[in-house]
């Protein structure tokens, strides 16, 4: 996948910006090294909770819940299909009294 390729691809850029080693993220994260290239690289069979653990520590963690954005409210349909409504008419004249013509 395109997207966990880029993911990796930023990992590895923030961790080389901040001169570390996978050595010291690894052990930091409780990972083998194996595990944490796979990471960088894309690898779609680590899994989530690993790679959250890794961004944690990387200092997004609070970024995770932007990952998916949240979801629309749902589209009334019968609103949708009703018809339109049309305003009010003007003012009505004034009934007749009874008997008067």
């Amino acid at each position: 996948m395109e997207a966990l390729a880029l993911l990796g691809a930023r990992i590895r850029d923030l961790r080389l910006g901040r001169n570390q080693t996978q050595e010291h993220i690894t052990r930091l994260a409780g990972v083998s090294r194996p595990t944490y290239r796979k990471i960088e690289v894309g690898d779609g069979s680590v899994e989530i909770g690993i790679v959250a653990r890794v961004v944690g520590i990387l200092g997004f963690s609070k970024n995770l819940g932007e990952v998916v954005p949240p979801p629309e409210p749902p589209v009334d349909l019968k609103a949708l299909m009703a018809p339109a409504r049309q305003r009010a008419r003007g003012k009505r004249a004034p009934a007749k009294a009874k008997g008067q013509s």
